[in-house]
């Protein structure tokens, strides 16, 4: 490294090697620094995607539990459509039955039901 010397002195040599090695000590010192300062602002922006990260997946778990609550209420909707219409099947056939044996009944008796033919 060359510096310009503005004034000769006598003690050139011991003056410009301090001035050199001082310079060289803030240098390093400046460096040092830098250094630090991109490591302080590459860890910021580690926790930011990393704080980033974890508020996606909490986001994507309510969401997804969201869902899968719809999705439960409509199955049970489902389902309980499906339990209507099996109950009613079973009425049905009961209704039917009972009616069978009565008229079973009736006709052991020699009666029957009264049908109005028009």
């Amino acid at each position: 490294m060359t510096t310009t010397l503005r004034f000769e002195t006598e003690n050139l040599g011991q003056t410009l090697a301090k001035s050199l090695e001082r310079q060289q000590q803030r240098i390093i010192k400046d460096e040092f620094i830098a250094q630090q300062i991109k490591d302080v602002k590459n860890d910021v922006e580690a926790n930011l995607n990393a704080e980033w990260s974890e508020n996606l997946e909490e986001a994507s778990l309510k969401k997804r539990y969201k869902l899968d609550l719809k999705e439960m209420k409509s199955e049970l909707q489902y389902s309980n459509t499906a339990a209507v219409m099996v109950r009613r099947a079973a009425l049905q056939d009961l209704l039917e039955t009972e009616h069978l044996q009565h008229e079973d009944e009736l006709q052991r008796q020699g009666k029957a039901f009264y049908i109005k033919r028009t």
